[in-house]
């Protein structure tokens, strides 16, 4: 697992998708408080960066550093019917995050209600009540607001702010690193019973997604946009080289054992040959037997807990990249059932506080999210353009992701190839390059 403290300081600023958790942006950038009552609190960034995270006085000024294996966030969600209604006076509904209870540091514990609150903001379809109002409303209860407090004495709290969605929960250290558990109340819903859903944040990049994941099942709010997230661009120079050039994916098509890394929990490990179809939550390599013939396929098999929690994946081997290199990946899927979230990840090396050089993902490409294909083969391909505005993205690992739903997802024929020039260039005013003596 990562070095998390010592891999804060380079996730800071890159190109989308990593532009934008407030853990790795404090200080970085230029930032405005839109409303002076703090009721919410409204961010922009120089050039009109839409995922800006800087972390607004009193809201925690410190940047989080939090060594560990990851943090599991489960997090009760409420979508039922009449959810997606607005106020009958047009209101914006109110969302009030509770501080979080538990061991885990303070600042940890904030940083990750902070993500939540500033991104829900940003949508603008919800009034995000701010973090020093939530203080005081929490300072009123008779006991700490813990994942334990009952419903019925988080409701009468929510009545001091009219709040009509309740979040309050817990951050506590594990063996894995810090567990989050959340409950949210939606009261425009007709049971107000609230579901659970789980995440897993592995390094600290990580919470940008988890955040937006758990947003976006909130109605109203959709999918959150990337503008650097840019779809094929088909021309005749990247369809010659498409044709001619390797493929850099060691073992793409699934010939031999390993060159992957099974990844489930604290799980990680080289995905073995099998002649059987996976058991629950694991990834082999599979001849897989179709129209008489048999093919070696990636088998993932998920759970109902896995599947609504962590997920299952399969990581490459590394893939070393030349420089202002735009790159196509394409793969191959057929689903019985899961969802696929696939991301190419960047990395580069740096020193840590011991001096010694160690790896540091800097950019991340998140393939759109392709869900089930009833058995049905289906072909993927995307576009990217791998870069860090202050340093040199060496190497790219696939990671192929599977969650929401329970079944199996097969894989086949994982191809990354170079095919021309950068057609996009990230920049970020805030932030100066790194001094090299």
């Amino acid at each position: 697992m990562p070095d998390i403290e010592s891999a804060m300081p380079l996730v800071t600023g890159q190109e989308c998708p990593l532009q934008a958790t407030g853990l790795a942006r404090h200080g970085m950038m230029s930032w405005v408080m839109a409303r002076n009552d703090m009721r919410t609190v409204n961010m922009r960034r120089k050039g009109g960066d839409p995922h800006p995270s800087p972390i607004p006085r009193g809201e925690g000024e410190t940047l989080v550093r939090h060594a560990g294996l990851g943090l599991l966030i489960i997090l009760p969600m409420l979508c039922g019917a009449g959810a997606g209604a607005a106020e009958a006076d047009g209101a914006k509904p109110r969302v009030a995050f509770f501080p979080l209870g538990g061991d885990a540091k303070e600042q940890l514990r904030q940083q990750c209600g902070l993500s939540l609150r500033l991104k829900l903001d940003r949508t603008g379809k919800y009034d995000v009540i701010d973090g020093p109002k939530m203080l005081e409303v929490a300072g009123e209860a008779k006991d700490p607001v813990m994942f334990s407090t009952a419903s019925r004495d988080v409701i009468e709290l929510g009545k001091l702010v009219e709040a009509q969605v309740l979040v309050w929960g817990e951050l506590v250290n594990t063996a894995d690193g810090a567990t989050m558990k959340l409950k949210m109340l939606d009261l425009r819903d007709a049971d107000r019973r609230p579901r659970e859903l789980t995440k897993v944040i592995r390094e600290p990049t990580d919470l940008r997604f988890v955040s937006e994941e758990i947003l976006e099942t909130l109605p109203g709010v959709g999918k959150f946009e990337r503008p650097v997230d840019e779809p094929v661009t088909n021309d005749a120079t990247a369809a010659e080289l498409w044709k001619k050039n390797p493929n850099l994916v060691k073992n793409g098509d699934f010939a031999a054992a390993g060159l992957w890394k099974g990844i489930y929990m604290s799980e990680y490990y080289d995905v073995p040959l099998s002649k059987a179809l996976p058991a629950e939550d694991k990834v082999v390599i599979y001849p897989l037997e179709e129209g008489g013939t048999k093919n070696n396929v990636l088998a993932m098999r998920l759970s109902r807990t896995c599947a609504e929690n962590n997920g299952l994946a399969a990581l490459s081997e590394r893939i070393d990249i030349a420089p202002d290199t735009r790159y196509r990946l394409s793969f191959r899927y057929k689903s019985y059932g899961p969802t696929l979230h696939v991301f190419v990840k960047g990395y580069t090396l740096a020193e840590n506080i011991k001096g010694q050089k160690v790896e540091r993902e800097i950019y991340r490409r998140q393939v759109p999210p392709s869900g089930s294909t009833d058995g049905r083969w289906v072909t993927i391909v995307d576009d990217m353009n791998p870069q860090h505005v202050a340093f040199p993205v060496l190497y790219l690992r696939v990671d192929l992701y599977a969650y929401l739903s329970p079944g199996t997802v097969m894989f086949d024929d994982v191809v990354l190839k170079a095919v021309g020039k950068q057609t996009h260039k990230a920049s970020d005013d805030a932030i100066k390059k790194p001094v090299r003596k």
